[in-house]
């Protein structure tokens, strides 16, 4: 018999934490609210994913680490708190014009990855690490300190050749847990925090769409488009609260990389539509476009999603009948929009309502296995 997870509760200082990776998040989406030529220049959004991709990948290292270790104790605050300053002065060099900043944010995330790298060392000669401990954190000592060592050289070197050294090493570094996985199944993580974790900062990330949608709640541009709008916010987050609430399985013994990995997806997902929602009324913007663009993050957001089926309790893992008829309809929903780019009420009525029929699918599916399977998981209508 397997051994039950203890849930791990989630810190303060780690829901402190996310609100200083959120507004750094918000800086980096500003980049793709603007147009050029009526789409998002291709060179903005490179440089978002590049900061997305530095900014999640360094809170899921924290994350883990804590996951694992956290105790709160004064020297893991120290650092956390000093990731955090790091964070809010790279998140406002975050710009298209990567020579004007390059060295000194460079500088910024080599000194958070070194850091990270210091935290894991400490703890890989504590008193209550032992030898699996010790064999997972060296995984981790080569996952930072490659990172370090190639954003510090990209540091030195001139513009034009080190800014591919900076994202051979953000790419490089990305990479290594897969390579590593056969060292960190030595210390299981523990999954509920896990889930909780990546659950919490998702729902923080909705947050930055909600006050997007909001500006058009305004008494000069309420109507019922508006409704829309909320609804599809609405929606959405129903979909992954139904998925990660009561679908997981939360009792596996797991490394949960999928779930982490499947999250970047996720959340580029959510930050474009957050952009295509924002973008949408703009009088410079390409309707064929927008409307790609829109698909694209929809494709992204439900991909995410669908990558952690494995990790669904058996009776509510996802037939390919199921994923099939979801592609369908995007696939359907998508074409209809495009002969109807020009029709910007109709397209985003299309898109609600595609969203509201793979809910519906979602809730159908849920609803019949939880009473075929005679899950004690309650269901309360009032």
């Amino acid at each position: 018999m397997s051994e039950v997870i203890k849930h791990k509760r989630v810190e303060f200082t780690e829901l402190f934490y996310d609100l200083v990776l959120v507004y750094a998040i918000a800086k980096s989406t500003g980049m793709i609210y603007q147009t050029s030529h009526g789409i998002v220049a291709p060179i903005a959004y490179l440089t978002f994913l590049t900061c997305l991709l530095v900014l999640v990948n360094t809170w899921m290292i924290q994350t883990v680490f804590t996951n694992r270790y956290g105790k709160n104790s004064l020297f893991n605050m120290v650092i956390m708190f000093l990731n955090m300053a790091i964070l809010l002065l790279a998140a406002n060099m975050f710009t298209t014009h990567w020579q004007d900043h390059f060295h000194l944010f460079s500088w910024m995330i080599c000194l958070q990855s070194l850091s990270l790298f210091l935290q894991y060392l400490v703890q890989y000669y504590h008193e209550d690490s032992d030898n699996n401990d010790r064999y997972l954190i060296s995984g981790f000592f080569y996952i930072l300190g490659s990172r370090t060592l190639f954003v510090g050289i990209g540091a030195l070197l001139p513009y034009h050749i080190g800014i591919w050294v900076y994202f051979f090493g953000i790419v490089f570094s990305y990479f290594l847990p897969i390579i590593f996985g056969h060292k960190m199944r030595q210390v299981p993580i523990n999954f509920p925090h896990l889930v909780e974790r990546i659950s919490l900062l998702v729902i923080i990330t909705f947050g930055e769409m909600i006050m997007k949608v909001g500006e058009k709640f305004s008494l000069s541009h309420f109507s019922a488009q508006s409704l829309l709008y909320f609804a599809i916010v609405v929606l959405l987050f129903l979909y992954y609260f139904c998925e990660f609430d009561h679908s997981i399985d939360q009792t596996l013994n797991t490394l949960g990389l999928t779930m982490i990995y499947s999250h970047y997806f996720i959340f580029i997902g959510i930050l474009m539509l957050t952009s295509a929602l924002t973008l949408a009324e703009s009088v410079n913007i390409n309707h064929n476009f927008w409307i790609c663009y829109l698909y694209t993050a929809t494709v992204s957001y439900f991909f995410g999603i669908a990558l952690n089926n494995g990790y669904n309790q058996k009776q509510y893992q996802w037939p390919k009948t199921y994923l099939i008829f979801q592609a369908s309809a995007i696939i359907i929903a998508f074409i209809m929009s495009l002969f109807l780019a020009k029709e910007l009420g109709l397209v985003i009525a299309i898109y609600a309502l595609l969203l509201l029929i793979i809910e519906v699918q979602f809730l159908r599916f849920y609803l019949r296995k939880h009473k075929d399977s005679g899950d004690d998981h309650p269901i309360f209508l009032i």
